[in-house]
């Protein structure tokens, strides 16, 4: 293989030759590469698979800029799991023992490569998706807020008026009426928001990113090993419950939505009267965040999210997760 070739370019275009893969080895002493260099998932950072005569790892090229002091902080919060036997992941340490590297302005960090298998809506996965959330959640109860991560999912008011003016931006790509539509969501939604009382629900860090697909699983239908920690921030924990359950509503077949909403509802467990009762517009407020996310993809977010978030603000549809 050329050292020119282009394994892949990361989220700004910018090619990864195999020469860049081979330094990152060099600088991790991760041994001689094999032939096995694989692009894997992931909508935020470029995560590579490789494989070298010392073992399978992941090369993650970090997309948005984030400190030494995120980085050592979101290493610091990895122990704290880890004290508590939740399976995450350590970055491995290069020659210098930092946990990152710089190339060519690009941060890359270096893990080790987890076997296991993907979600597939397995009723114990799903249960342990939700029981996993929890303990993750009263583990870092009392973590204070390190620095702010660059990007942020939880659809806050901030968050969503931030999303909402960058549509505003790039509205000669946007149809009128689907325009339309979108004020018409977000003035409801924040309606509903309006009447609500927030400042008394249980706060912890969160992940910020919490979909079943960023977890492992093993052949029990058990979370493995809990994947991408770059979000983490201190935020009222049921950002991150609507956020796993709206994944789930999104992606399972119709028949089985509510039962494996309930599941995962069943497997965190520990929701106060007060979380249960908003729970229903905090899920409308994600599927806002991804209503309003991308310009390019508005009309298909619509589609599949506007009914949805009209009834989970509705009378009917404010009981539906209890």
């Amino acid at each position: 293989m050329s050292n020119q070739q282009i394994i892949t370019k990361d989220k700004y275009g910018q090619p990864i030759l195999l020469e860049d893969i081979q330094k990152v080895c060099n600088e991790y002493n991760l041994g001689r590469i094999k032939q096995k260099i694989s692009l894997l998932g992931g909508s935020t950072n470029t995560n590579i698979y490789l494989e070298t005569l010392k073992g399978k790892f992941v090369l993650r090229y970090i997309t948005f800029p984030v400190s030494k002091e995120r980085i050592f902080y979101i290493e610091d919060t990895v122990k704290c799991l880890k004290k508590v036997n939740l399976p995450v992941q350590s970055t491995i340490r290069n020659k210098m023992g930092d946990c990152y590297f710089i190339d060519k302005n690009r941060m890359v960090q270096v893990f080790p490569f987890i076997e296991g298998s993907k979600f597939s809506f397995l009723p114990n996965q799903i249960k342990s998706f939700g029981k996993t959330l929890s303990q993750f959640h009263h583990t870092l109860s009392d973590r204070i807020q390190g620095p702010q991560p660059g990007y942020k999912n939880h659809p806050s008011e901030e968050n969503l008026e931030k999303k909402l003016k960058n549509l505003y931006k790039k509205r000669n790509r946007i149809s009128k009426t689907a325009l339309s539509r979108v004020e018409s969501l977000y003035y409801h939604v924040n309606q509903q928001w309006a009447k609500e009382s927030i400042d008394h629900l249980p706060q912890s860090i969160i992940h910020d990113d919490w979909h079943p697909w960023n977890l492992i699983y093993d052949n029990q239908e058990q979370v493995s090993c809990i994947l991408d920690l770059d979000g983490i921030q201190r935020e009222i924990r049921l950002y991150d419950v609507a956020y796993g359950l709206y994944h789930i509503f999104m992606n399972a077949s119709s028949h089985d939505k509510k039962a494996y909403a309930d599941l995962f509802v069943e497997g965190y467990s520990d929701l106060i009267f007060e979380e249960k009762k908003l729970l229903p517009l905090f899920v409308a407020k994600v599927g806002l965040f991804f209503v309003m996310k991308s310009a390019s993809n508005i009309e298909k977010q619509l589609t599949d999210n506007e009914s949805f978030i009209q009834f989970l603000i509705s009378e009917k549809g404010k009981d539906f997760f209890e």
